[in-house]
């Protein structure tokens, strides 16, 4: 009877061969997935050179450079001054409106000292009167507002209402009356410069409008409730002086408690609450 004799092999020389024959196997998968990519890409770049053989108005891409900035140039010289001011009139118009209240708020106020930003605002060749900044008498711009915009072959006319405080003979200060003026603002691309001395003009008009709600039916449950907690928006300890409807929609009328201890009448109506 014969005796089988198996040879000793070390357990680290078959993990050896093991790992080698996993590692040619892995080595092959690799080759095999280049070889199908490249051909891929060939395929296609095959196929879009014979596809773009009918279009003939294709240039070829020879430089990014070239096909972008080269343009640049050449549209904006084709672009004129007023065709850069037309491209966003909404911008122009509130530089201009901007510079016309700012100017009209330090034109007339008066409080004895430098004004160099009244000065600054003038166009560089403007020849100016002398300004009363040395009488000894004070004025306040108490706020100014554009209310019209109208262009000017220089920039633009801006209309400003303003309202100023002044010390009265008894030391005291008065509000004067809204006045209005028209201001030459001059327009040089981004630039803005008053072009002129203010401009008295008129005050708009208000006559003829009507709309104030003729509430003479009885306002529903709710109305006062909801338009005390309106008013304590504005003031503190609202009191209803009247209420009424007009059809689906109801006015309030209450005062409020003001921090200089008046008291103001305000309305509330259901037309106008968000």
């Amino acid at each position: 009877m014969s005796v089988e004799e198996h040879e000793e092999i070390p357990w680290s020389m078959l993990v050896d061969q093991d790992r080698r024959g996993r590692s040619r196997t892995w080595y092959a998968v690799a080759a095999v997935i280049v070889a199908v990519v490249v051909g891929f890409v060939g395929v296609r770049w095959v196929e879009g050179n014979r596809h773009g053989e009918g279009l003939a108005d294709v240039p070829p891409l020879e430089s990014p450079v070239a096909t972008t900035a080269a343009p640049v140039p050449t549209t904006a010289a084709m672009l004129s001054e007023a065709d850069l001011m037309a491209v966003d009139p909404t911008t122009m118009s509130l530089a201009a409106v901007a510079r016309a209240e700012w100017f009209v708020t330090d034109y007339f106020t008066v409080d004895g000292s430098p004004a160099p930003d009244l000065a600054n605002a003038f166009a560089d060749d403007a020849v100016l009167p002398e300004m009363p900044q040395d009488d000894g008498k004070v004025s306040f711009v108490e706020w100014a507002r554009a209310s019209a915009i109208r262009p000017h072959a220089a920039g633009a006319v801006v209309t400003v209402l303003f309202r100023t405080l002044y010390e009265n003979s008894e030391l005291r200060y008065e509000r004067s009356s809204v006045r209005a003026v028209d201001v030459l603002v001059l327009i040089d691309d981004e630039s803005t410069a008053i072009g002129d001395l203010p401009i008295p003009a008129a005050l708009p008009t208000v006559e003829g409008i009507t709309g104030w709600m003729d509430a003479t039916g009885d306002a529903p449950p709710d109305a006062v409730p909801r338009a005390s907690e309106q008013a304590s928006y504005l003031g503190d300890n609202p009191l209803v002086v009247e209420s009424g409807s007009s059809g689906a929609d109801w006015r309030v009328v209450l005062t409020i408690d003001d921090p200089s201890g008046l008291r103001f009448p305000v309305a509330v109506r259901s037309d106008t609450l968000r």
